[in-house]
């Protein structure tokens, strides 16, 4: 038994088919006689019967148009998944006044590439419907911190060039890996006023979802990283002398221990040079355009 619509107006949230109407300034797209077998589905009307057959065959019936309301990041992704994400800064130079390196030529070398780290790892899914991601990779290029200063900025310094790894469409905020509570700027460099403050969350939680915590450069294999936690000062160094402050660093991937000390110092190689892995906290009102999140090649794109 065959039933014939002559037209459908209005706007149908779901499948769209044959509208002739117009939405804002846009035309969605003609109206067309539409013809549907009543053997073929159990509904009686011609929504109802190409939304069965939709679900039935995976896709559109032959002829139609069928519109496929967007996607939400948070109701389909899981832990570990792949997403692929660029943020909006090509380059980006640290102030003097924040690393230290205000007249050390062997700081020279301090500007990144944001936006080459455009792949991230699901690492926590939040009530509030954002979700946390931490980059796959770690920058290609080092990041110097140096001396008294150096460390006493250490964990803002690491937060503000995280802030260069955000996109305003997708990110809500960022920080980098290992930031906890703690005091951003030290006033001194003693104990009682730039206290050790480690949290390993983020370390016990990408270990947990990744397997590991050590991370490469973009096609490389060198991936130390900042971890962003203050050892203390080192009053005299064994055989280097004095005014040395520790800091955290990360392992390289072949290496996937716990995090390590580095030495900011004032004179010698005690120049930090590591690499930074930035944390992303994303919108809860992202969509998907593509991918499954499953690997590399099938990662979740937003763009």
């Amino acid at each position: 038994m065959k039933k014939r619509i002559k037209q459908v107006i209005g706007v149908i949230i779901g499948i769209i088919i044959g509208i002739s109407t117009t939405v804002g300034a846009t035309t969605i797209f003609n109206s067309k006689d539409i013809t549907y077998s009543s053997d073929k589905t159990s509904k009686t009307n011609v929504k109802d019967s190409l939304d069965e057959l939709y679900n039935k065959t995976g896709k559109c019936p032959e002829g139609q148009y069928c519109y496929t309301a967007p996607v939400a990041l948070s109701d389909k992704v899981e832990l570990g998944d792949y997403i692929r994400m660029t943020p909006t800064s090509t380059s980006y130079t640290p102030p003097g006044e924040l690393t230290g390196c205000m007249n050390d030529a062997n700081c020279t070398q301090n500007t990144i590439n944001p936006s080459e780290l455009n792949l991230w790892r699901v690492i926590k899914k939040n009530e509030d419907g954002t979700i946390e991601v931490v980059s796959e990779y770690v920058s290609s290029n080092a990041v110097y911190f140096y001396g008294e200063e150096g460390y006493k900025n250490y964990i803002v310094g690491l937060n503000e060039v995280a802030k260069q790894y955000t996109n305003e469409k997708y990110v809500q905020s960022t920080r980098n890996v290992g930031y906890s509570n703690q005091i951003l700027r030290c006033n001194g460099i003693e104990e009682s006023v730039c206290p050790k403050e480690q949290d390993l969350s983020d370390y016990n939680i990408i270990k947990s979802v990744l397997g590991k915590v050590g991370a490469t450069k973009p096609k490389q294999s060198d991936g130390r990283y900042y971890y962003s936690f203050r050892e203390g000062f080192l009053k005299e160094h064994p055989t280097h002398g004095n005014s040395y402050w520790l800091a955290d660093v990360c392992p390289l991937s072949v290496r996937d221990g716990l995090c390590g000390r580095t030495i900011i110092g004032e004179k010698g190689p005690y120049k930090p040079n590591s690499s930074v892995r930035p944390i992303l906290t994303l919108k809860a009102n992202v969509e998907i355009k593509s991918g499954d999140g499953k690997s590399v090649d099938t990662a979740y794109t937003l763009e």
